[in-house]
């Protein structure tokens, strides 16, 4: 699905922010010897993004951040297995964060947390502002948005999410999406059609 993860060294272990197909491999390979994976942050439950949860969930015993508890309707499991996609093996959401977790420490970083729904009903951004990076998962791409054709879709509250919470940042803001290449909070401000 070339869906991105992304591993963050914190001063308290690491965070791993989504989990698609082939992380918990490519994390085993990857990781220091001795080096803890202490979060996994969702920033939604679309299947591409929590392929590997339950797998990452076992191997490390990382605790688990989400806006909802796991669901099958979050995950697409209906129109995926049309698609001839595998289920989602199940996982545990430990931190269900909901719709008003401001801010926490995980991994002895600073992050503020952002519910912003229209692409999924549980879209979450994660903020390390004082490392000047967002996580955005499929709220927001260069140069456009996530599509909001899925159930609980709603473009209208994407983009109000997005200029509510997104671009008000720094606009040297780093931008880290689902997929595709990272942009900025002042590239897309200048150059997002869905934004302008």
């Amino acid at each position: 699905m070339g869906c991105n993860a992304y591993l963050i060294e914190g001063t308290d272990g690491y965070a791993l922010v989504d989990a698609p197909e082939g992380v918990a491999a490519w994390l085993a390979r990857t990781l220091p010897e001795g080096a803890r994976l202490a979060h996994l942050l969702i920033t939604h439950q679309h299947f591409d993004h929590v392929q590997d949860a339950a797998a990452v969930q076992e191997r490390f015993g990382c605790t688990v951040h989400a806006h909802s508890a796991y669901s099958t309707a979050l995950t697409l499991e209906e129109a995926a297995s049309g698609w001839g996609i595998p289920p989602v093996p199940a996982f545990r959401v430990d931190d269900v964060l909901g719709s008003s977790t401001p801010r926490a420490d995980w991994a002895g970083l600073e992050w503020e947390i952002f519910s912003i729904p229209g692409h999924a009903p549980d879209g979450v951004a994660y903020l390390l502002r004082g490392e000047g990076c967002v996580f955005v998962g499929d709220i927001l791409f260069a140069g456009s948005v996530g599509r909001t054709d899925f159930p609980g879709g709603s473009m209208a509250q994407l983009v109000r999410g997005i200029r509510t919470h997104l671009m008000p940042l720094d606009p040297h803001t780093e931008v880290f999406s689902g997929h595709g290449p990272s942009t900025s909070i002042g590239e897309e401000l200048l150059n997002n059609p869905y934004i302008a």
